[in-house]
């Protein structure tokens, strides 16, 4: 059965997020990855059990049958991350989170959605989507520093416009390579952005 489409929507609000200029971003994805969490779980244990309580807690969701996330292991973190984000939004409001932080809570929303939906990467994600979790995998915990400063400067330096057309009067320029422009270079020239992690190494 593959992931439902809302799931994926989710997933793509979370992805767009982390890879964009807004303001906290990083606080923003991470509280949209503790939601979309939550309503996999729930997703899922609705599916098992058409019974199922959709107004339990977070922690009744991650341990219903048919999800059964391991408490010692993938259910603990994200535990961890649900008791972070009531602390942000419900006790200090200046608490947030780092990119590093935030990519790990990304890529463990993912792991919940494939334990759920076996082979959702391969079913479901578009391409920008795989590229875009490649380069969230980078600012991860699990990636390599020196990478991410070589992922950077080829980023910037790349060529991205297949013209030298001069911009029109009313015409905003824009820097494709910038790291606040990396939602939509991702989006729109994935098989450049892969290009790129495939030359540097990076998985």
């Amino acid at each position: 059965m593959p992931a439902p489409p809302e799931i994926i929507d989710a997933l793509e609000s979370v992805l767009d997020i982390f890879l964009s200029d807004i303001r906290h971003r990083e606080r923003a994805a991470f509280i949209l990855c503790d939601n979309l969490v939550e309503m996999a779980c729930k997703t899922k244990a609705k599916q098992h059990d058409r019974n199922f309580n959709l107004r339990c807690g977070f922690h009744d969701a991650w341990n219903a049958p048919g999800v059964q996330l391991a408490p010692n292991g993938l259910g603990g973190r994200v535990q961890s991350r649900r008791d972070t984000r009531n602390l942000m939004q419900h006790a200090d409001a200046t608490v947030t989170v780092d990119t590093q932080t935030c990519a790990d809570a990304v890529l463990d929303a993912v792991r919940v959605i494939e334990r759920l939906w076996r082979n959702m990467s391969r079913r479901s994600l578009r391409e920008w989507h795989k590229v875009a979790l490649r380069v969230v995998r980078l600012y991860s915990s699990e990636g390599d520093v020196q990478k991410r400063q070589e992922f950077e400067s080829r980023m910037r330096d790349e060529s991205w416009r297949n013209h030298d057309r001069p911009a029109r009067v009313r015409e905003m320029i824009i820097e494709p390579g910038l790291r606040q422009h990396w939602a939509l270079v991702v989006k729109h020239m994935a098989s450049q952005v892969e290009q790129i992690l495939n030359e540097l190494e990076i998985p």
